[in-house]
């Protein structure tokens, strides 16, 4: 939403100025004439340092927006009031922009999914396509109920994914720069003693002196290389599917935290599955939609097999079981809810099974990383302790 500075006039044909937050001119208009203002002129004011916006719409603003469409809607409040009112409630300019951008396509005579569709970069392609499901059905409110419910279970998955992968990240990084400040710093001061006192130099003491010349050699190319890596694999990513493919195949298989992430993945396609299935989509509608969500390239391949294989005319779960979307265990709860005529329960369960079985190997991982850290920190500090207090025990003892 940007600021305008408008010229107008009141209902006592007095000419007043200010600045107002809108979509759009039209947007403008509208606000003004609530406030018994004719707009006359308006001009748009920079947005911030290049133009660029600062806010956007985040996924707890999506979650809060699908659960008050859905309350407001079943207390019977009509839609377009329903947007008319929520963008004036909300503080975010993103979600303001982007509710009356709703509103008014909505005036233009646009249905609720159109207009949710100009913003698909925010709402994306499974809820849009479950509202016009909810639409044509006349079970919006239902359906929205279904979404708010779906957003924030994924946007707890989502917290428990990151929460997996930072902390290591974060207990590493500190590991790593505690021993590149002490082989920088503190280890040289150390060793210029040692030195000075002669005699011979063990094992430990040479593999300091050795790995703190490396360091302060290379400090610089410690630094550069892991971003060029990284730059380079995310370019290669770009330019090869193959690789793309192959490279979220291996994160999967990554030891401790793969295991967390194909759970986590698993448990967000089948719930996405069970919700789209529920409303009325075809399975293979829902299947291709569920491709999309599932964030990995390996697992949206083996998806768009499985969707080949069902439209040949294979069974579900042989065609997940071909296909490797799912694991043995999952196969056989589909191969039940696929004979009971159960299917959108049988994906649930599945979700639940393996949302739990994530949360108990968070759980296991969580209380082993500090141990694991206390003891590799204890391996440096022994190790430092032993290169320095070595040669000064050796000289000690030759002098008794």
């Amino acid at each position: 939403m940007e600021n305008y500075r408008y010229t107008g006039v009141n209902r006592f044909g007095k000419r007043v100025n200010g600045v107002m937050p809108a979509a759009n001119a039209k947007d403008l208009s509208q606000r003004l004439a609530k406030k018994n203002i004719d707009l006359i002129s308006s001009k748009k004011q920079s947005g911030g340092l290049f133009g660029l916006r600062k806010t956007k719409v985040s996924r707890k603003d999506m979650i809060s927006i699908t659960f008050q469409f859905e309350q407001l809607l079943k207390a019977g409040v009509p839609l377009m009031e329903i947007i008319d009112d929520l963008r004036e409630s909300y503080e975010n300019d993103a979600v303001k922009e982007m509710l009356a951008g709703i509103y008014d396509s909505m005036q233009g005579g646009s249905t609720f999914s159109d207009a949710l569709r100009e913003y698909e970069d925010v709402f994306g392609n499974v809820y849009i396509s479950l509202v016009s499901v909810g639409e044509n059905t006349g079970r919006l409110d239902a359906i929205l109920s279904d979404l708010a419910n779906m957003l924030k279970w994924e946007d707890e998955l989502i917290s428990k994914a990151k929460k997996v992968m930072i902390y290591p990240a974060i207990v590493a990084t500190v590991v790593i720069g505690v021993v590149i400040l002490m082989m920088v710093f503190v280890v040289p001061e150390l060793l210029g003693f040692i030195r000075s006192m002669g005699g011979e130099l063990g094992f430990a003491t040479i593999s300091l002196i050795a790995t703190s010349e490396f360091i302060q050699d290379y400090l610089l190319e410690l630094f550069i290389t892991p971003i060029v890596i990284y730059m380079i694999l995310k370019w290669w990513r770009s330019k090869s599917e193959n690789f793309k493919i192959k490279s979220d195949e291996k994160l999967l298989k990554v030891s401790i935290i793969g295991p967390v992430i194909y759970k986590l993945k698993l448990a967000r396609i089948a719930n996405s599955l069970a919700v789209m299935y529920g409303a009325g989509v075809s399975f293979t509608d829902s299947l291709k939609m569920t491709s999309a969500v599932a964030g990995n390239a390996y697992l949206e391949r083996n998806i768009e097999y499985a969707v080949h294989f069902i439209q040949e005319g294979r069974p579900i779960h042989e065609a997940f079981q071909e296909a490797q979307v799912f694991p043995s265990m999952a196969i056989r709860m589909i191969r039940v809810g696929e004979s009971s005529g159960q299917m959108d329960e049988a994906l649930k369960n599945i979700s639940y099974f393996y949302d739990r079985e994530a949360k108990e190997l968070i759980e296991k991982i969580e209380p082993t990383i500090e141990p694991i850290l206390t003891m590799v920190m204890g391996f440096i500090v022994g190790w430092v302790m032993l290169a320095v207090l070595g040669p000064i025990y050796d000289t000690i003892s030759k002098v008794q």
